[in-house]
């Protein structure tokens, strides 16, 4: 190929930045999952040697916490709550849920990781604002902060790794669950064995965030 040509290419070729880097991890999240992210590997998604993403970012960690930024910019979530601190959880609860299932092998990442930037700070200032502005105590609202962020870690990283063979509604899949736990031999499994054998997500999210809202009422500042 001709110098002309290189200087093409090159010419062609977005320049590399944070924002590219940040793209092709998450392209790798959604695709192979966390593990796979290395600096080798995203430096051979974005056709460029992996020692000059160095120039953009600071390693592995910064560029994961770069994904959990991005993916976080998607709640949207209003400053503050207008309406009971119920509405408010439920509200939270269920954009957080549908956020994270965008990109579900990265919902981990934005459950977990410990940050401190203003991006993923203001939806963890909008819950605590919804508990602290109705009365609750500074130490009950952190502590209903992280029983709630538990909760969506677990039910998530479930729901994004469930196998198609023991998940679903589909009703033939449905049916040979049913048949297999009916006949295993240990009653409690066996009298439930229709309901157990149904697994929708979705409902199954809602009635936990519904039971631990009617717990944190017992905590809630009670009204004269």
């Amino acid at each position: 190929m001709s110098t002309g040509s290189h200087t093409q290419v090159a010419a062609a070729r977005p320049p590399l930045n944070r924002e590219r880097i940040v793209a092709a991890a998450l392209r790798i999240i959604d695709d192979e999952g966390v593990d796979a992210v290395s600096m080798r590997r995203i430096g051979a998604d974005l056709d460029v040697q992996a020692m000059s993403l160095y120039n953009h970012v600071r390693g592995k960690a910064d560029i994961l916490d770069g994904v959990t930024e991005y993916i976080t910019m998607e709640l949207n979530f209003p400053l503050r709550f207008e309406g009971s601190w119920e509405d408010g959880v439920r509200t939270v609860a269920h954009n957080m849920r549908r956020s994270s299932l965008r990109h579900p092998r990265a919902c981990e990442l934005v459950l977990s990781r410990q940050l401190s930037s203003p991006t993923v700070l203001a939806p963890i200032d909008t819950v605590l604002s919804i508990l602290l502005d109705r009365g609750f105590d500074e130490a009950t609202a952190v502590h209903a902060l992280r029983t709630f962020i538990a909760y969506q870690i677990g039910s998530l990283l479930r729901e994004a790794n469930a196998s198609p063979t023991f998940s679903g509604t589909e009703e033939a899949a449905v049916g040979k669950r049913t048949a297999r736990l009916a006949g295993c031999g240990f009653p409690a499994v066996e009298r439930v064995a229709p309901v157990l054998a149904a697994v929708d997500f979705e409902a199954e999210f809602t009635f936990g965030v519904e039971m631990l809202i009617s717990a944190l009422q017992e905590y809630a500042p009670r009204q004269a």
